[in-house]
């Protein structure tokens, strides 16, 4: 059965890929696209016949790059999770094969990193949403990141001694867009607010104590 032919390589415009021409096993040229590594594990050359392992990986590669390209915008949003971009390559009609090599080529090339992922979303949640570690991490298995690495990013950003803390600033921000009501309300509504953040009910009574008790001493 004949085997697929290098007919030339080059340098392609998008960065860190090569373009390479073959004529495959039924006769026809075609123009694939190549990562640098890829390219450079399988020895590509001018002139050489390839195997039909190597020209399997050379499709798959070619149809991976083609839809990292149509994930750009949704990668320059913001950072991903592996389970995140699995999920977007699906809507676009990706087979498990293709989301495979995806994933690992975003990977290599450092464009995706679950634990970078892990880490910086504990910390935006805390500065933005001023979640509970609880919520956080399971807002993190969500997204499809393994566990240790949920237990990694929590320990690292945002440590227990830290979590009664994180709580009055967020019962503090409750009570100042509640401090126009009355004071059972303002409790009312800032447990609520602790709770639906993932604060443990201790938590919650210990900022609520410290708290009420410390503005009824000041009136």
């Amino acid at each position: 059965m004949p085997r697929a032919h290098v007919l030339r390589w080059w340098l392609s415009p998008r960065a860190g890929t090569i373009l390479l021409e073959l004529k495959t096993p039924d006769g026809q040229q075609r123009t694939f696209q190549l990562d640098a590594t890829t390219a450079e594990q399988l020895h590509i050359a001018t002139g050489q016949d390839i195997s039909d392992e190597t020209y399997a990986t050379i499709e798959l590669t070619d149809r991976a790059l083609h839809l990292i390209a149509r994930l750009e915008r949704f990668l320059a949003y913001r950072l991903r999770s592996s389970a995140e971009v699995a999920k977007r390559l699906r809507t676009l009609g990706a087979s498990d094969d293709d989301i495979r090599t995806v994933l690992e080529l975003l990977h290599r090339h450092g464009r995706l990193d679950d634990e970078r992922f892990a880490r910086a979303f504990v910390r935006d949640a805390i500065r933005l949403r001023m979640l509970s570690a609880r919520a956080i991490s399971s807002q993190l298995r969500e997204r499809g990141i393994p566990e240790h690495l949920v237990h990694a990013a929590i320990a690292t950003e945002y440590p227990s001694s830290d979590e009664e803390q994180r709580a009055r600033e967020a019962a503090q921000r409750a009570l100042r867009r509640n401090a126009s009501r009355p004071p059972e309300q303002q409790q009312r509504r800032v447990r609520d607010a602790l709770l639906r953040r993932g604060f443990s009910h201790d938590v919650v009574r210990r900022v609520l104590a410290s708290l009420f008790d410390s503005s009824s001493s000041n009136q």
